[in-house]
């Protein structure tokens, strides 16, 4: 693993370095011919509020990412949004959209529980949803926890039987008394998806009271219902998901891609500098702007980005995009030689004598690695380990060379199989390789 931590003194100097550490890795992956998807992803217990993650789409990958078709969005699945499909967008299209749920026994209900217990959290959407004449998939489960958390922030999401825990929680609640100080809240969010069908499940009785039992004693409850974000839009609590509407453009679809994950990017904040006591001492009036010279001081943590690579995984990557049924096909940038020279049996000589062509060329900005495959085996062996080995070119001194003197060019990976003069082969070898 390649780690870098960086150490700013503000969240705009971190946030920048932020910004130049994404753009050498871009570098890097291009100069590796690598098509990363960068993908904004979860701090999880890193801590941070800005994190990204660099992706391979690969069928083998083990992560999920959704990407939108038209435009740069892209998300793990843990923290992707969409944005809804509504009755009043697809009227402009002239499709219907029906939240296919109008019977009560048709409505999906997701449980959380908050981590002192006392708060059950109840997500509610339609299991299906009509457009058009096309019907989706049930949601049941496939919940956006990221936008639960901003409304309940205290959220336990390692918990799968909350309306149990809350049960208990209920149950000695009702022992303690109902004035006690264990009160109980119930929050019921509401899928904008159900707007059209408010009238049918806001009286549900499951939003009033879950436990609900012939004759039983009721704890006093605190219930909330939210059906909007602190800004007014609608609650969008279902996870994204292929062939949902992109959150940031208007005419892209989302689609679901596995993936193979080489790197992660976090901006920290203070998060471990200030219970750490990593810090620095500014004068108040150059933080300011108010020029040089100032007399008073502050103390501030120090802002931290932690960045890392995984070269093993990098390489895994390398294999995976660019082997084929040959061999490997290695980027120059990482390539073992970028040349190999394969002489048949009774052109040792003439090989080296290219050899030394290559070998002795060198600029201020360019040079040509080469190797000379001149082990006595046969000529098809060392062609094979030359495919095998996946050198970026490989140059034939064989029957082209008993003919005209001119050396046969091959390149795998641009489809290029050609044959050059002695005088001409060092210009085209290093275009070539500027390609690769």
């Amino acid at each position: 693993m390649k780690d870098l931590y960086t150490f700013d003194v503000s969240r705009e100097a971190a946030l920048e370095t932020y910004s130049n550490v994404q753009t050498i890795y871009a570098a890097l992956f291009d100069a590796l011919k690598l098509p990363i998807m960068v993908a904004q992803a979860s701090s999880g217990d890193m801590g941070g509020d800005l994190s990204h993650e660099y992706h391979l789409p690969t069928p083998v990958g083990e992560d999920t990412i959704i990407a939108c078709n038209s435009c740069a969005y892209a998300a793990n699945a843990e923290v992707a949004q969409s944005r809804p499909r509504l009755v009043c967008d697809e009227a402009r299209s002239g499709d219907q959209i029906t939240a296919a749920s109008a019977g009560r026994e048709k409505l999906g209900v997701w449980r959380g529980i908050s981590k002192d217990r006392l708060t059950l959290v109840n997500v509610w959407f339609p299991e299906r949803i009509q457009y058009g004449s096309n019907m989706t998939e049930p949601r049941q489960g496939l919940v956006s926890i990221p936008a639960i958390q901003s409304i309940v922030p205290d959220l336990d999401t390692s918990i799968d039987n909350a309306l149990q825990l809350w049960a208990d929680a209920a149950t000695a609640t009702v022992v303690e008394g109902l004035g006690g100080s264990r009160q109980l809240k119930l929050v019921n969010l509401v899928d904008v998806r159900l707007e059209s069908v408010q009238d049918i499940f806001v009286q549900h009785e499951n939003m009033v009271w879950p436990l609900s039992q012939p004759g039983e004693r009721k704890p006093q409850l605190n219930s909330l219902t939210v059906t909007q974000s602190a800004i007014g839009e609608g609650l969008n609590l279902l996870a994204a998901r292929t062939g949902d509407a992109c959150p940031c453009c208007k005419d892209g679809v989302l689609t679901l891609k596995r993936a193979l994950e080489v790197g992660h990017t976090f901006h920290l904040g203070s998060r471990y500098s200030e219970p750490l006591g990593a810090s620095i001492t500014l004068p108040i009036a150059a933080k300011k702007g108010e020029g040089e010279g100032g007399t008073a001081e502050e103390t501030k943590p120090m802002q931290m980005g932690c960045h890392g690579i995984g070269v093993s995984r990098l390489i895994g990557a390398v294999v995976e995009h660019l082997a084929d049924d040959k061999g490997l096909q290695w980027p120059r940038a990482i390539a073992p030689y970028e040349v190999v020279l394969v002489p048949t049996t009774q052109l040792t000589e003439e090989g080296e004598r290219v050899y030394d062509e290559l070998a002795l060329f060198q600029t201020k900005s360019e040079s040509i690695d080469a190797v000379l495959d001149d082990r006595r085996v046969p000529f098809g062996w060392k062609m094979k380990d030359a495919d095998l080995v996946g050198y970026p070119v490989v140059v034939v001194i064989g029957r082209a060379w008993k003919e005209a003197g001119r050396c046969e060019l091959q390149c795998r990976r641009l489809g290029v199989k050609e044959t050059v003069a002695l005088d001409d082969i060092r210009d085209r070898i290093l275009e070539l390789l500027r390609q690769l």
